[in-house]
C-alpha cells in the first residue's frame, strides 16, 4: 500500500523526512522554502507550496492563481501565452510572426478570462528544468488519484515529462489518462559516451577552455550571492525574460549553505578590477541526470571571451567527470546541437478526466494548436 500524505507551511513540522538522500536535500530546499515563503528566494512566484509524500519520495507541489507577473515555471498562462508571445520575434520573419499574433491574439485573450491558472504543479522546484526521483508506476498512479481527489477542481500537471529523460513516467502518465500538452523543445548531452569529445564544435570549445584567460572559480561563498544574483538576472531576466525565475540573493545564499547546487564561476582576468566573479553556473544531479538552473555572466564584457561558451563547456566537463545525461534546458538550439545536443519535446501532462467538461476544453484545445502549429513550427526552426 502506497503511503500518501499532503504537508503545507502550517503542518510542514510534523512530516518526518526520509532518511535518504532525496529525503535530505528535500528538507535542506523546501523546508525553508516552506517556512519563509518561497518569494523570499524566488521574488516573481506567486503561489502556494506543499510537499506531496509518496513513500519515501517527497515532491514540491505548487497551487496558483493568475498574477500578470507570475513566473512561468509556477504559471501555464505566462508560460504558453505572456512567455510564448515573446518567442515569435526570435523567427526573424516579420510576416509570420504578425500572422500568428493575428490567429492567436484572440486565444490569448479568451485564455486570459477561464480558470487556466488555477492548476496544480506536481515535482515542481520553481526552476526551469525539474529531475524527477525514481517513481514506480503504482506509486505514480495513487499519487495521481490522491491529488485528483484532493483537488478535485484543478488540473493536475506533472511537469518536465519528456521521451528521453524520463521516458517511463512519460509513457505512465500517458497510459493514466494525462494530456501530454507541449511545453517545450529541449537539448541533452549523452556525456556518458566518448562520441561526444569528437564532435568538432565541442573540440573546439575544449581547446578555447584551455587557452583561456579567465580563472576558474570552485570555492564560492554566501558572500558572492549578491554578485551571483546579479550575474543570473543580467541573463535570464533582463536579456531574455521576466518571466524566467528570480533568484533572489537569499536563494543563492541558501543554496550555497545548503549545498542545494554545485556552483563554479569565471573570473575574466583581463578586465577584472575588483575581484568579483565575472559568469556563474549552477547545476543539480538526480537520478543520473544533471541540469543546471543558474547560468549568468557580465553582459556588459565583450563576446570574445565567450563567457556563455566557458559555462557550457565547464558543464559538459563535470557531466563526463561524474558519466551524466546533462538536460541542456531550452533555447538556443543551433548552439546545443552542434555540440551534440538531442532535442526532445517536453510536455506538461495534464490530468483532467475529474474535472467538469468547460475546465477541460481549454487544455484540450491548447493541446490541439500546439501538436497542429507550434510544434511543427519549432522542431523546423530549431528553438
Amino acid at each position: 500500500m502506497t503511503k500518501l500524505a499532503l504537508f503545507d507551511a502550517a503542518t510542514i513540522n510534523t512530516l518526518r523526512w526520509p532518511l535518504t538522500a532525496d529525503g535530505d536535500y528535500a528538507q535542506r530546499y523546501l523546508l525553508p522554502l516552506l517556512q519563509n515563503g518561497p518569494q523570499t528566494y524566488v521574488a516573481n512566484v506567486h503561489t502556494e507550496l506543499a510537499v506531496l509524500q509518496v513513500d519515501d519520495v517527497l515532491l514540491p507541489l505548487t497551487l496558483t492563481r493568475f498574477h500578470p507577473a507570475n513566473s512561468y515555471v509556477c504559471s501555464p498562462y505566462n508560460h504558453y501565452f505572456a512567455y510564448g508571445a515573446q518567442e515569435f520575434d526570435k523567427l526573424n520573419n516579420r510576416p509570420l510572426e504578425l500572422l500568428l499574433r493575428a490567429l492567436l491574439g484572440p486565444v490569448f485573450r479568451a485564455y486570459r478570462h477561464t480558470r487556466f491558472d488555477e492548476v496544480v504543479l506536481v515535482n515542481n522546484w520553481l526552476l526551469s528544468t525539474n529531475l524527477y526521483p525514481q517513481l514506480a508506476a503504482g506509486q505514480v498512479e495513487q499519487a495521481l488519484r490522491f491529488l485528483a481527489a484532493r483537488y478535485p477542481d484543478r488540473p493536475i500537471i506533472f511537469r518536465s515529462v519528456d521521451g528521453l529523460g524520463n521516458p517511463a513516467l512519460l509513457k505512465t502518465l500517458a497510459s493514466l489518462g494525462c494530456e501530454l500538452v507541449f511545453s517545450r523543445q529541449v537539448y541533452y548531452q549523452d556525456a556518458r559516451t566518448p562520441a561526444l569529445l569528437r564532435k568538432k564544435q565541442v573540440k573546439i570549445d575544449l581547446r578555447r577552455y584551455r587557452q583561456t584567460d579567465c580563472q576558474l572559480v570552485t570555492e564560492l561563498t554566501p558572500a558572492d550571492a549578491p554578485r551571483m544574483a546579479h550575474l543570473y538576472r543580467l541573463l535570464y531576466l533582463d536579456k531574455y525574460s521576466h518571466f524566467n525565475p528570480h533568484f533572489t540573493e537569499e536563494f543563492f545564499r541558501l543554496a550555497l549553505e545548503n549545498r542545494l547546487l554545485t556552483f563554479k564561476a569565471f573570473r575574466a582576468e583581463p578586465y577584472q578590477k575588483s575581484g568579483d566573479i565575472d559568469a556563474v553556473l549552477g547545476y543539480f544531479n538526480r537520478n543520473g541526470i544533471m541540469t543546471q538552473p543558474v547560468f549568468g555572466y557580465d553582459t556588459q564584457l565583450p563576446q570574445e571571451l565567450g563567457l556563455y561558451r566557458l559555462l557550457s563547456t565547464q558543464v559538459l566537463l563535470d557531466g563526463i567527470e561524474h558519466k551524466r545525461l546533462i538536460n541542456c534546458s531550452a533555447g538556443v538550439g543551433e548552439f546545443k546541437r552542434l555540440r551534440g545536443g538531442q532535442p526532445a519535446l517536453e510536455y506538461n501532462a495534464v490530468y483532467l478526466r475529474h474535472l467538469p467538461a468547460r475546465q477541460q476544453w481549454p487544455w484540450r484545445l491548447l493541446k490541439a494548436q500546439l501538436d497542429g502549429v507550434a510544434v511543427p513550427l519549432i522542431q523546423k526552426y530549431g528553438f
